[in-house]
């Protein structure tokens, strides 16, 4: 299938040698967000009302610099679902089937994953859902994911007024004008680290600098309230300030986050 460039990436690895420092430089992003739009922790959601294909959708989404919305828990989509649940639905969202499909033997071997490369740790399928809906073994469709009331993505017995998604393929769903719009996503954070070190000695400690911009406002954030986490307390241990010490060799993984937004530092201890 067809993959899809990400405009963002959130997750930055550095890789640590003796005595050199290696800035990371923030990317300016030209953001195109509706002033009517919908935000939460970070993240700003707009519907578009118009019948097109998931493949049309997630390239109009890109170009106003964003992505089909993902959900990372029931709260955000909650949220969203808030939100979007007085336009007209389905509507696409940014979840795709990228599994092996047999043609012969006519089986399925679902991969469902999100356009951002994100795991996809919460679904909300309805009843009976997905059921490779309308797909056409002689036709090979895609099958792609929306999102609406329960009673507009299945035909079993559901909850009209809760959200639930469904699998709808990328041809007969749109003709047939069975998808409504989609939402767009856009994260309008992004963490900075100018003096991550390409390693570090026992022992020793190190204050990372970090900085967090608005991309939708490009602008630095000032005093923005970040938070530290290690993956592994042995190797090395962070501060609520982001001072980093280093305990005993071996390598651990900083996480930074602000309002949603992730930035990922790797550490290895000598």
């Amino acid at each position: 299938m067809k993959k899809i460039k990400l405009l963002f990436t959130f997750s930055l690895i550095l890789v640590l040698v003796f005595n050199t420092f290696t800035p990371v430089s923030a990317k300016s992003t030209k953001l195109s967000i509706p002033e009517d739009a919908f935000q939460y922790k970070g993240h700003y959601y707009y519907y578009y009302g118009e019948s097109m294909s998931w493949e049309e959708a997630e390239e109009e989404c890109e170009k106003l610099g964003g992505h089909l919305v993902t959900f990372s828990g029931e709260n955000e989509e909650s949220m969203v679902w808030g939100y979007v649940k007085k336009f007209d639905t389905p509507a696409w969202i940014g979840l795709r089937n990228e599994g092996f499909i047999d043609i012969i033997y006519k089986s399925f071997e679902d991969d469902w994953k999100w356009v951002t490369g994100e795991k996809v740790k919460y679904t909300n399928w309805a009843k009976n859902q997905p059921n490779h809906q309308y797909y056409d073994f002689e036709k090979s469709y895609d099958l792609y994911v929306a999102i609406g009331k329960g009673n507009e993505v299945t035909t079993s017995d559901v909850d009209a007024k809760t959200p639930s998604w469904g699998d709808f393929d990328g041809i007969y769903s749109v003709t047939s004008g069975t998808i409504k719009g989609y939402i767009c996503e856009w994260d309008i954070y992004e963490i900075e680290v100018t003096n991550a070190p390409k390693s570090i000695k026992k022992g020793k400690s190190i204050t990372l600098d970090v900085k967090v911009y608005d991309t939708a406002g490009h602008k630095l954030v000032s005093n923005a309230k970040v938070s530290y986490k290690t993956s592994k307390k042995s190797v090395a241990t962070v501060s609520k300030k982001g001072k980093v010490k280093a305990k005993k060799k071996g390598s651990c993984k900083i996480t930074i986050t602000y309002k949603g937004c992730t930035q990922k530092v790797s550490i290895k201890v000598k």
